[in-house]
């Protein structure tokens, strides 16, 4: 696990990292919300990332530190 990630106490005494997932406006590239993720580890949390792939550009955020960039996929609905 990388040594900027916020790390919090898991299930069964484990550990997991938190990351938020950023939606971006497009083609501004401007902030408009977030979803929390809690992962193992960066390859866990880019898979859970990847079901939010869509019509918005997403960033993976561990703290400080970018994970990810996604780019949009396909034609954005409502």
């Amino acid at each position: 696990m990388c040594r900027h990630a916020i790390v919090r106490a898991g299930i069964a005494g484990g550990f997991v990292a938190y990351y938020r997932l950023y939606v971006l406006s497009a083609p501004e590239g401007r902030f408009v919300g977030f979803e929390e993720i809690d992962a193992a580890d960066d390859g866990e949390a880019v898979l859970r990332a990847e079901d939010f792939i869509g019509g918005r550009p997403l960033e993976l955020w561990s703290g400080t530190r970018k994970v990810r960039a996604f780019p949009a996929v396909g034609e954005r609905r409502g």
